[in-house]
């Protein structure tokens, strides 16, 4: 009902409560959810009588939620609310907007919706583009339809971009108002202790020296990678490759793949139902089979590929490796983090390759230099921790009547 009609049950169950005091936020997918998350709790922390109301569009973003929400602040439901955001009917956005009547809806990075924002202005609420991103994919895609774009974009009220490249990108396409540039969200996210604990006891578990993590891969990539890694356990190296698909829904298809190989494989929830310490029977290479647990594979890891980078898929955020202190490597087609990833490099934070053998041939070189191996680990996380701060800002603009 919500994603065609704009008919939310949710809306409609908690209607008198959710009308007070109600910030709307929408994050997409995961990516754009878990960056979201700093933001959540910033608004939660200044204003405890504030109603949170999250709107998401994927499953992975639901799912990752609902776990998110076992594990931190929001323990009055009637502080937080989560809803399907529905397809951009004029129909179903205007019943939508309407029943929730927010003072303000954030947008999460690109997310520009016509009807949307049209019946959110109809209903006289804000609309603020927070964490603004235009990848060049997303740029150029607006820029064919620029002449109506353009009407759209003036009607959000406030657009703040997450880099100077992106402001500009906001302007060429007609934006006219003010564009403030406000570090990215995704700067504040830190590590969960449950993911740490977790992390810690995989390592554990696994017994390995070093443990290799190829991480958001993407279709193609994990047949190349264990086909590599084969070559390396001929040697007898004390280490394992825990390899993480970028899509829930090809998790047993990688491990069918990687299988083929000769190599002995596992998924980790299978892996971890097992019993004690295994270090004879311990895969070559582990599957992570489950979602939003990002943090927990590395926190169990040593040195981390971001996936889908050596291809010309655009990679992934590399900031949850950083925070960790992780040895970070990725391709050239970084294209949808290309700030973080040019500026990570030139601050010697991460290692640009141009093959997934040379992630193996030039890591283990750094696992074998540990004065190049601190260093990497303290640039990264010295990137990240100097940026930090952003939540704070955008409460303030979204508190901002």
């Amino acid at each position: 009902m919500v994603r065609f009609f704009g008919y939310s049950d949710i809306i409609q169950g908690g209607h008198k409560r959710l009308k007070k005091n109600l910030v709307w936020i929408h994050a997409v997918s995961l990516g754009e959810v878990q960056g979201v998350t700093p933001l959540l709790e910033k608004l939660h922390e200044r204003v405890p009588d504030c109603t949170i109301f999250l709107t998401v569009t994927t499953k992975t973003a639901w799912d990752y939620m609902q776990q998110y929400l076992k594990t931190v602040i929001f323990l009055d439901a009637q502080k937080f609310r989560m809803e399907i955001l529905p397809l951009d009917f004029p129909w179903a956005t205007k019943r939508f907007c309407q029943d929730l009547k927010p003072s303000v809806l954030a947008l999460m990075e690109t997310e520009i919706w016509p009807n949307l924002i049209r019946s959110c202005k109809m209903n006289k609420t804000r609309v603020i583009v927070v964490n603004g991103r235009l990848s060049p994919g997303s740029f150029r895609a607006y820029k064919m339809g620029k002449m109506f774009f353009r009407k759209i974009l003036n009607e959000i009220d406030i657009v703040v971009a997450q880099s100077d490249k992106d402001s500009e990108r906001f302007k060429e396409l007609g934006y006219e108002k003010k564009i403030s540039v406000v570090s990215n969200l995704k700067f504040d996210v830190r590590p969960k202790k449950h993911h740490l604990d977790n992390g810690a006891e995989l390592r554990s578990r696994l017994a390995k020296k070093t443990v290799w993590l190829a991480l958001s891969t993407r279709e193609g990539e994990e047949k190349e990678i264990s086909s590599l890694w084969k070559q390396r356990i001929f040697s007898e190296k004390d280490e394992v490759l825990i390899i993480v698909p970028r899509h829930p829904e090809r998790f047993y298809k990688v491990l069918r793949e990687v299988e083929i190989t000769g190599c002995i494989t596992d998924t980790k929830t299978n892996f971890l139902k097992q019993e004690g310490i295994y270090p004879k029977k311990c895969p070559s290479i582990l599957i992570g089979d489950s979602i939003g647990e990002v943090q927990m594979y590395l926190a169990a890891s040593d040195i981390v590929l971001i996936g889908g980078s050596v291809i010309r898929k655009g990679g992934q955020n590399p900031l949850e490796a950083c925070i960790q202190k992780k040895i970070i490597f990725f391709g050239n087609y970084m294209f949808n983090f290309e700030n973080i990833s040019n500026d990570l490099i030139k601050e010697n934070g991460a290692v640009l390759i141009e093959t997934y053998n040379e992630w193996f041939s030039e890591g283990q070189k750094i696992l074998n230099d540990e004065n190049r191996r601190n260093s990497l680990r303290d640039n990264a996380f010295d990137f990240i921790a100097r940026r930090g701060g952003s939540s704070e800002k955008y409460v303030d603009i979204i508190l901002n009547d």
